[in-house]
């Protein structure tokens, strides 16, 4: 299963709350990175697979313009209805061709939704579309996780959490990984309920198994360039060390060339 055929992805209302959490010390760090990074202000701000616009709602009450879009025509529609009422919007469109109208000085894409795009061509494509809609001097900050990671450490949950009259239940956690094949299995179940009702999600999604090398690659080969790389808890990643699986969710800063 990809992300265009998941259940979870056309069920905006349970995700929103599964996935929910608190986000002010992550934009903190978005600012942080814009300030550092950026040449010259941001104030246009993209995300690829936004899902239903947390972020990005977040993002417009701090006084950025806004746009994102998502495959899913179900996750779009959630977030546009969620970010018209602050100046911003989604469409629904893929990460290979998706083009909006102007630039942007910054985008980002977190928790490894980058992985699925499996091949080089579609992970090359994707990058050069991002370097289209980004001015010089921009910034793409995408979190990704890299291949080999022990699968007893490679899993998350299973965590609870209540919102919109919902109480949710999540698990996510890679089963296996092929890195001949460049391929990661991995497993997600969602439990959501309300009252008597009860709805279970429970999918396998294949994304990439990154390295190191796959993904400096092609970025080298894009418009952008690696400029710096944070841990998860937003710390300096020391730029000298090598990548791997059992580092985490890691963030890395390009910047439009």
């Amino acid at each position: 299963m990809t992300a265009t055929d998941a259940p979870l992805y056309s069920s905006p209302e349970i995700y929103e709350v599964a996935f929910g959490w608190r986000l002010d010390q992550e934009i903190d760090f978005y600012e942080d990175c814009f300030r550092r990074h950026a040449q010259g202000a941001v104030r246009r701000v993209l995300e690829p697979c936004c899902g239903t616009g947390r972020l990005l709602e977040a993002l417009s009450r701090r006084g950025y313009a806004t746009l994102g879009y998502d495959r899913s025509g179900e996750m779009a529609a959630f977030a546009d209805a969620r970010l018209r009422p602050h100046g911003g919007e989604a469409h629904r469109g893929d990460m290979e061709s998706f083009q909006a109208d102007g630039v942007f000085d910054a985008a980002l894409i977190p928790v490894n939704s980058i992985g699925y795009l499996l091949d080089d061509a579609s992970g090359a494509a994707h990058l050069e579309r991002i370097g289209a809609m980004l001015r010089a001097g921009g910034v793409y900050i995408v979190q990704l996780s890299y291949g080999g990671e022990p699968l007893e450490d490679a899993r998350f949950g299973p965590w609870g959490n209540r919102g919109n009259g919902l109480s949710t239940t999540l698990y996510w956690g890679v089963e296996r990984e092929d890195p001949e094949a460049k391929r990661s299995y991995q497993r997600c179940v969602v439990t959501a309920r309300h009252g008597a009702w009860k709805r279970r999600i429970e999918e396998e999604h294949v994304l990439r198994y990154w390295t190191q090398e796959d993904f400096d690659r092609l970025v080298e080969a894009s418009p952008l360039r690696l400029e710096a790389v944070y841990w998860d808890r937003f710390e300096p990643f020391p730029m000298e060390w090598k990548r791997y699986g059992e580092h985490g969710n890691l963030y890395h800063v390009l910047v439009r060339r």
